[in-house]
């Protein structure tokens, strides 16, 4: 009888053996991953943290340092585009004049947050602009196509502009810039020895707090563009208009960069009423 037992556990003995070690190659894949999650995690939490004080660091900064680095991305773009056929004498001057309005309505303070604020009109096909820190703002042909001729087009221009101010004078270059900054150095410390796929993780953890914070910069700049239009009373229905003009976006809202275009124009139009 014993001689049988013996022989039963000697049998059995392989396949136990077997399912142990697949129960432990789970075992340890599952604390792995349980680890990698509670890094990126923590390290979210910590970002937001390190993000914030980032961005408080960017706005203690003079401004100044705006100009400056402004300037210097401004300058590198402008000899880019040289290359390429000039814009027209009247794009040019009517976008001009749009900017001189806007920044006619500008209070002391965001004046001088933008120092020197300038504009540069470049032949692109593609609709869009851009500010740069320090008030350096850009114009693309292909947006002055979309919105239309003056004297209808230039109210949806005049929306644009004074979005894209509003980027400016809240110093979102530079805040996004602390931010990149903060997060780099970050990663390289919390992450340096540990696995790629943890490291991965958490860049691409890291990588939709940044989208939903440029999807909030983009909301605040809505709103201080709102506010200038209605300044020197031109109202912000053009810029709404031009927002309902965008196509939908190709990705889910959590995925852009930019809120939804038509919501935004909705919450234009609710703050206007």
């Amino acid at each position: 009888m014993a001689a049988c037992y013996n022989a039963a556990v000697t049998d059995a003995t392989p396949a136990a053996r077997g399912f142990s070690a697949k129960q432990s190659w789970r075992r340890t894949l599952a604390e792995l991953l349980a680890l990698a999650v509670a890094a990126v995690l923590l390290f979210v939490a910590g970002r937001g943290c390190l993000g914030y004080a980032a961005e408080h660091a960017a706005l203690a900064m003079p401004p100044a340092a705006d100009a400056k680095v402004g300037k210097l991305a401004a300058d590198q773009l402008r000899r880019a585009h040289s290359l390429g056929a000039p814009a027209t004498e009247a794009q040019t001057k009517r976008c001009e004049r749009v900017f001189e309005e806007l920044t006619g309505h500008l209070l002391p303070a965001e004046a001088e947050m933008l120092g020197a604020a300038r504009l540069t009109v470049v032949t692109d096909a593609s609709v869009n602009a851009f500010a740069l820190p320090g008030g350096e703002v850009f114009v693309l042909t292909g947006l002055l196509d979309r919105v239309g001729p003056p004297p209808e087009g230039d109210a949806l221009l005049r929306g644009v502009l004074a979005h894209e101010l509003g980027h400016a004078v809240l110093r979102h270059g530079m805040r996004n810039i602390a931010r990149s900054v903060a997060f780099t150095i970050a990663l390289r410390v919390v992450f340096g020895g540990v696995d790629q796929l943890t490291a991965t993780l958490a860049a691409g953890a890291s990588q939709l707090d940044g989208l939903r914070n440029s999807r909030d910069m983009e909301t605040e700049a809505d709103d201080f563009g709102a506010t200038l239009l209605r300044r020197g009373g031109f109202g912000s229905e053009g810029l709404a208009q031009f927002l309902e003009s965008l196509e939908s976006q190709p990705v889910p809202e959590l995925l852009s960069t930019h809120p939804d275009a038509r919501g935004r124009a909705m919450r234009l139009r609710e703050a206007a009423r």
